[in-house]
């Protein structure tokens, strides 16, 4: 009987642990929901003014998710 060969194991593929990626830290979610015209459209004058009074300190050091929790159509232009 002939010796089992691991093909895998030899084909030189690495093998990486996602875990290892994860970033560590406080995770923080920011809803742009309560930034929108009736929670539902976004209106690109009112919208730029919350972000320039917005504290943006509070997420120094920190991982931000940004979501928007409204059933709403937000464009993609830039907001800077």
């Amino acid at each position: 009987m002939s010796e089992i060969l691991n093909k895998v194991a030899e084909s030189g593929i690495l093998q990486i642990n996602l875990e290892d990626f994860i970033p560590s830290g406080e995770r923080v979610l920011l809803d742009i929901k309560p930034w929108l015209f009736e929670e539902l459209i976004l209106k690109e004058k009112d919208f730029r003014a919350h972000i320039k009074a917005h504290n943006w300190n509070i997420y120094q050091n920190k991982n931000v998710a940004i979501t928007c929790s409204a059933d709403a159509i937000v464009p993609t232009w830039p907001i800077c």
